[in-house]
């Protein structure tokens, strides 16, 4: 009964963390694009952490007869998971800023690509349970910033950016487990110039969990991208998503 709470408690958590990636998922690069950020958390202006993101994109199929892609971002923790690995959508390849916008609904299939565990995948069906069991409900908008537009240097290279406020807010209130509400409020530099459109993203992050408060700023920069040939090997999805193999082998 402990790690079943433990569990409930990291999939409430992970439902609603990840707010963030939708900026990069709007009509998405062609296959074998990458690019690599700076991910920083802040706290009282200093940088107390700084890692590595990586994003690409690789061919998938076509699902009712439209193309769709595997959009990667690594290395990330998921469902609870103790190790860091890849974890890949398979997302429209065209998606507009409202579709982006709810990415996780929006996936016709998850895989993280456990090293140590193996890889499992979500249907669309262990999606929607997720996100139904967590009661997860949550908003997100991009707007126009001021000033609108604004230079910005990223990995030695100035962009022409075009500045937006981002505000985004997600809330889980699942059974046995109290309920959370996350904050998003920052701003996103937008360019074309980009195979992601994200030059760099800052925001700050509010946490609230019964009485408790947490408060960090987190900012993604981008350091370098690039194209190569993509993998031709279909994606290895492993073994099919349970809440029981997570419990009893995380």
């Amino acid at each position: 009964m402990r790690r079943l709470a433990a569990l409930l408690l990291l999939l409430a958590g992970v439902v609603s963390s990840h707010a963030q990636w939708q900026i990069f998922a709007e009509k998405l690069p062609k296959p074998g694009t990458w690019a690599r950020y700076q991910h920083e958390t802040i706290r009282d202006g200093k940088a107390v952490s700084k890692s590595e993101l990586s994003l690409s994109v690789r061919s998938g199929m076509d699902v009712s007869g439209k193309p769709h892609v595997w959009f990667t971002v690594e290395p990330v923790g998921w469902l609870g998971s103790r190790e860091h690995a890849p974890l890949r959508l398979l997302l429209s390849a065209d998606m507009d800023r409202k579709q982006a916008s709810r990415l996780i609904e929006n996936s016709q299939e998850i895989v993280f690509s456990n090293p140590v565990k193996g890889s499992y995948h979500m249907t669309r069906e262990d999606i929607a349970w997720v996100s139904k069991w967590a009661n997860l409900t949550y908003t997100s908008e991009l707007n126009e910033d001021t000033p609108a537009k604004e230079i910005i240097e990223a990995g030695g290279k100035p962009f022409a950016c075009e500045r937006m406020k981002m505000l985004a807010s997600t809330v889980t209130d699942p059974p046995m487990v109290p309920k959370q509400t996350i904050e998003f409020k920052g701003t996103v530099w937008r360019s074309d110039a980009t195979p992601f459109g994200v030059v760099r993203a800052e925001w700050v992050e509010k946490t609230t969990k019964k009485d408790r408060n947490r408060e960090e700023t987190r900012r993604l920069t981008l350091q370098a991208s690039g194209w190569e040939s993509p993998p031709t090997e279909p994606v290895d999805r492993g073994k099919d998503f349970s809440v029981w193999r997570l419990i009893f082998n995380r």
